[in-house]
């Protein structure tokens, strides 16, 4: 199985559960200050292989810096969208690399938007919002 799968039961929040990859763990810190007093859950990974070993099911959104693990975001993106029980999952790419061509290979990887980074928290806050209700529709 690509993604691991626990028995653990989760722990329910209002908005839901965001799960945040970036190599930068001062990132999740800071997105967990500011997404946390507004009902969200949020877990940071380090690296796509500390990803892999957490059970992608019990998130509706991913935050993802493309330029993780050398540049294998976007294979991450098209893996977690790929596999049937993790592709209802939202997918926010970021990168301080958001050419053109990037933004496009993201969208087609099966992201659901982007933001360049360094990024406003309001900005984020607004689109994690947009891809949820997406979801939610």
């Amino acid at each position: 199985m690509l993604f691991s799968s626990s028995n653990k039961k989760s722990v329910a929040t209002p908005r839901g559960r965001i799960i945040v990859l970036d190599n930068d763990p001062h990132m999740g810190d800071i997105i967990k200050a500011h997404f946390s007093p507004e009902g969200y859950a949020v877990d940071l990974c380090t690296s796509s292989e500390e990803m892999y070993n957490v059970d992608l099911t019990k998130y509706s959104l991913m935050i993802i810096d493309l330029s993780i693990d050398n540049n294998t975001g976007l294979e991450v993106v098209d893996q977690v969208k790929q596999h049937r029980d993790t592709a209802g999952i939202g997918v926010i790419t970021c990168s301080v690399n958001m050419s053109p061509d990037t933004i496009i290979n993201a969208l087609n990887a099966g992201a659901d938007d982007y933001l360049i980074k360094p990024f406003s928290l309001r900005e984020l806050m607004a689109r994690v919002r947009s891809v949820l209700r997406r979801q939610s529709a």
